[in-house]
């Protein structure tokens, strides 16, 4: 059933309301890409891939994906995984936190659940690491729940075809934002229909360089320029800097425990600098990466120990591939000399 949008400044009629719905519908049928977990489709599978693809393009996801599957094919098998054989299959994506947190829901999913994940949006919010919008996403796709989606593409998707001059940074746009997606819900389709207003926002209605006239929702968007929508403040880069350790001793390299505590906890790692313990040999080169809004310059300096703490391991470079290094730090180790 279709409803009339009542929401402030937005009033759009039903006829036109059917169209954006059977159009996006249509389309999706026609250029949905051929990805995985459509293909081959589970709840497990569903929850893995919204896992991976929180802010992490889906060309990046796919070979993480299908190596994931064949280590860890089901919830059994990832919930009785090590904590470090799960990290080493995500090095690489990024956010380790939502690694950690898809193992955690694995074991909560197999101690309290009977090994089913459960299919109501409320009860799946009460799970490890699942949020509004992933348990929208999982209800609607697996359960077929008539439940609406917003995530990045859909707000600006939604932003451009009504031409919202809200902030989308403030959490009031973003209650209409999630009130819009609800009026305009496909119920028949709901999985489909999330999913089509999401890869419209990824392939056509593209932050940059839209492609306008193969839209399916060209007759009923109201943007008059795209791209100024939506409309977003831009969160500073907070810049910082360290110096990051390369210790050799033949052909070792020292690294640290994975309990150590710091930005990587969890992974063995490079040492920062720190002149009390180590002496400092020469500067080999730097490297720039970033974490959220940090941006982030590393010195790198070849050194050697003083006095070696405790909390870390020589390491043979032959053996480093298979340790669980943040990307940025296996990065760093190519500019060994």
């Amino acid at each position: 059933m279709i409803r009339q949008v009542k929401l402030p400044q937005l009033k759009i009629d039903r006829k036109i309301l059917r169209s954006f719905q059977n159009d996006l519908l249509i389309w999706f049928h026609q250029y949905q890409r051929a990805l995985p977990w459509r293909s081959l489709s589970s709840p497990y599978r569903t929850v893995v891939s919204e896992f991976m693809c929180q802010q992490t393009q889906i060309a990046t996801v796919l070979p993480y994906f299908e190596r994931w599957m064949q280590s860890f094919p089901d919830w059994q098998t990832l919930a009785v995984a090590s904590e470090a054989r799960v990290l080493k299959h995500w090095e690489g994506l990024g956010y380790y936190r939502r690694a950690r947190n898809l193992h955690h829901l694995a074991q909560t999913i197999i101690s309290n659940h009977g090994g089913q994940l459960p299919s109501q949006r409320d009860d799946l919010l009460q799970l490890p690491g699942i949020g509004p919008y992933t348990a929208a996403a999982i209800a609607s796709i697996s359960f077929h729940q008539a439940v609406p989606v917003v995530d990045g593409n859909v707000e600006r998707v939604l932003s451009r075809v009504f031409a919202l001059t809200d902030d989308i940074t403030h959490s009031a746009t973003k209650k209409k934002l999630w009130s819009l997606a609800g009026l305009l819900l496909n119920h028949e389709r709901p999985g489909d229909y999330n999913q089509a207003l999401m890869e419209l926002g990824a392939l056509i209605c593209t932050p940059t360089k839209p492609q306008c006239l193969l839209c399916p929702l060209n007759k009923v968007c109201r943007a008059p320029d795209p791209e100024k929508f939506p409309v977003k403040t831009r969160q500073a880069s907070v810049l910082e800097s360290e110096k990051v350790s390369l210790i050799r001793q033949e052909k070792k390299i020292w690294l640290m425990d994975k309990e150590t505590p710091g930005r990587w906890q969890g992974f063995h790692r490079l040492p920062l600098f720190n002149p009390h313990l180590m002496k400092p040999l020469r500067l080999i080169g730097t490297h720039r990466y970033g974490i959220t809004k940090y941006r982030i310059t590393a010195e790198v300096w070849l050194a050697k120990w003083k006095q070696a703490p405790k909390d870390g391991i020589w390491v043979d470079t032959q053996e480093l591939l298979e340790l669980s290094l943040p990307a940025p730090h296996r990065k760093i180790l190519t500019l060994l000399p």
